[in-house]
């Protein structure tokens, strides 16, 4: 930076503290500044916009713009500039203020000295060009991740193909059984990487959005007339990163397929319930629920030889450290409490 002129914009209407900041830039042989003048924020907007700045020293005073507004107006002319603010003895609240808006620096005036405003304008500059990096690399990360979880996606909808083949050549009825099941297990993960794919925060899934698409396909896949089985998904606010979201929806998957499957025997009419809620930060509540002819009575579910409520436990209790509680008082009613990965 000692080797570069750094082009400074002072867009100041008091001329004695133009001429003041002019000498304290004047002395300093170390660093050569371009100064360029402005009395009015239209005027150092027009200066602005032919691209050349490489920083903006703004009083939050001017003729046609007052405090913290004049900051606010700025900003979007040139994001890319770092800004540093001048306030009034009496107006550091304002100077910090400034800062947390997005200010890379303030000085208040009568107390600044060459040295100060140097190092203000210099530090400015590399605390932007960091900031700008980091952003970059950011950006950069996001686009790696969402091409990672495309790919995801992409191989388990290889995988339901496959499944999907291996179906149409397949006439035993237990087998498909077993295949379809399978498949709704890989469309369940699937739609979480969809998901993150398309959404905007590639970290958190909106999680009714994705219930909503799992119990539709679930529906279609079980040949369910949405008009004698109801759905109500009571899911509010809910963001649940990856490594809850995939336990989470193949715990969902396997209920509502069992209830699918099994609670509404000969074209009886009744309805599936899924609910979640926050606890607390590190808890979440998911229940999920039929009113359907529910389980035998007398019949321990952990130790029924079914393959999707021994996934139900072992996600819940091993994988999410949490707890099941079932009552069959009127259907089957699964009451999960589960811990939230962070």
């Amino acid at each position: 930076m000692k080797d570069k002129q750094i082009k400074v914009l002072l867009i100041e209407d008091n001329p004695g503290d133009t001429r003041f900041i002019q000498e304290m830039l004047g002395k300093k042989s170390s660093t050569s500044f371009d100064l360029v003048c402005a009395d009015t924020l239209q005027t150092g907007i027009e200066h602005l916009a032919k691209g050349d700045i490489d920083v903006v020293l703004l009083d939050l005073g001017l003729p046609d713009s007052q405090g913290l507004d004049t900051l606010i107006k700025v900003q979007p002319q040139a994001p890319e500039v770092p800004i540093v603010v001048f306030t009034g003895l009496n107006d550091e609240k304002t100077g910090l203020e400034a800062v947390k808006r997005g200010a890379q620096d303030y000085l208040v005036k009568g107390t600044a000295n060459g040295n100060l405003l140097v190092s203000a304008i210099r530090y400015s500059i590399e605390r932007k060009w960091t900031e700008e990096k980091i952003k970059a690399s950011l950006r950069e990360k996001n686009v790696l991740l969402r091409e990672i979880h495309h790919r995801v996606k992409n191989n388990m909808q290889v995988i339901s193909s496959l499944l999907n083949l291996q179906s149409r050549h397949t006439e035993d009825e237990k087998a498909l059984d077993l295949l379809r099941g399978i498949q709704n297990r890989v469309k369940s993960m699937t739609l979480i990487h969809e998901r993150l794919y398309q959404s905007e925060d590639i970290a958190k899934v909106s999680f009714v959005e994705h219930v909503q698409t799992l119990t539709s396909h679930l529906f279609s896949s079980y040949g369910i007339d949405p008009r004698n089985v109801k759905l109500n998904i009571n899911i509010k606010d809910v963001l649940l990163d990856i490594n809850t979201a995939i336990p989470c929806s193949l715990i969902i998957n396997e209920i509502v397929s069992n209830s699918l499957k099994h609670a509404f025997p000969d074209g009886r009419k009744g309805e599936i319930k899924v609910a979640m809620h926050a606890i607390n930060k590190k808890e979440i509540r998911l229940v999920v629920n039929d009113d359907g002819v529910g389980l035998p009575k007398g019949m321990d579910f952990r130790k029924i030889e079914s393959l999707g409520l021994h996934l139900v436990r072992l996600l819940a209790e091993d994988q999410l450290h949490g707890d099941i509680k079932l009552d069959r008082t009127k259907g089957t009613h699964f009451n999960i409490r589960l811990k939230v990965k962070r």
